[in-house]
């Protein structure tokens, strides 16, 4: 059996701030997550919903079907607004 979505999903997203030279706490910034919990993306051990999925590949300007496939996009994109409800459940309030 293969990798699970999370767990992909994570090594994409691990991939991709590697691949642009970001810190956890610099991408965490821009997708409005802790530090903490993007940490936990990346090794697979959380879960989110495909709403959330789509609003950080959005947000990060990459397509998500390629992050989870592993995929890197060389250009960092600007820093976008994000919405008012790309973090439902509060973990982190806007600034």
């Amino acid at each position: 059996m293969g990798e699970s979505l999370r767990h992909r999903l994570g090594a994409g997203l691990r991939a991709q701030r590697e691949h642009w030279t970001l810190t956890q706490e610099q991408l965490a910034e821009r997708i409005g997550v802790t530090p903490r919990y993007l940490a936990a993306l990346e090794r697979g051990e959380r879960n989110v919903t495909m709403d959330t999925f789509d609003e950080y590949a959005k947000l990060l300007g990459v397509d998500a079907t390629g992050l989870l496939a592993g995929e890197v996009k060389d250009k960092l994109p600007a820093v976008r607004q994000r919405p008012a409800d790309a973090n439902p459940k509060g973990r982190r309030k806007p600034q």
